[in-house]
């Protein structure tokens, strides 16, 4: 597989990967810099362990992304995502589908898979090419959503209430 290199990816963060996958208005709003509610308790607990995660861990700079841990081992690379609650895995997934994607593309790697990691519960991602191809299909459909001069209505789903932009929706 060719990965895109034509990607603009400079706007888009594991956050704003894990929103769109989640609520697509939430990742609009978070793209567009409108600030999620900075008192709703779960913006609070998620910048309470944040702060912990930094004092803990050695993450890894990456341009504008900010990668929790990465490890090479005999030429393989794994990349591991630490989350609070793994409530969405398939956002947790294609977050760190994500940071693999841009891994792999830029240092131009021949392996790489990952993991997210909350409490006891692990789930393993694998760089493979269809995996690789789903993520460059994604972006490539997020770049045209983000651009859009308006963010969709809201819709209703089971992460609006602990969402912290829920009062821009309903």
């Amino acid at each position: 597989m060719e990965l895109d290199l034509d990607l603009d990816l400079d706007f888009i963060t594991g956050t704003t990967v894990h929103y769109y996958v989640t609520c697509k208005r939430e990742a609009w709003l978070y793209a567009h810099k409108i600030a999620a509610d900075q008192e709703d308790e779960n913006i609070l607990m998620g910048k309470a362990l944040a702060q912990i995660k930094e004092e803990q861990l050695l993450d890894f700079g990456f341009g504008h992304l900010r990668i929790d841990k990465v490890v090479k081992h005999k030429g393989h690379y794994l990349i591991t995502e630490y989350k609070k609650s793994l409530k969405n895995p398939e956002g947790a997934k294609m977050q760190l589908l994500f940071y693999m994607y841009l891994l792999k593309k830029s240092l131009k790697l021949r392996s790489i898979s990952g993991k997210v990691v909350s409490g006891k519960r692990v789930l393993y991602v694998e760089g493979s090419e269809e995996n690789m191809q789903k993520m460059e299909k994604l972006l490539h459909e997020m770049q045209h959503f983000l651009a859009a001069s308006k963010p969709p209505k809201p819709e209703k789903i089971p992460f609006c209430k602990k969402c912290g932009y829920r009062n821009y929706c309903f």
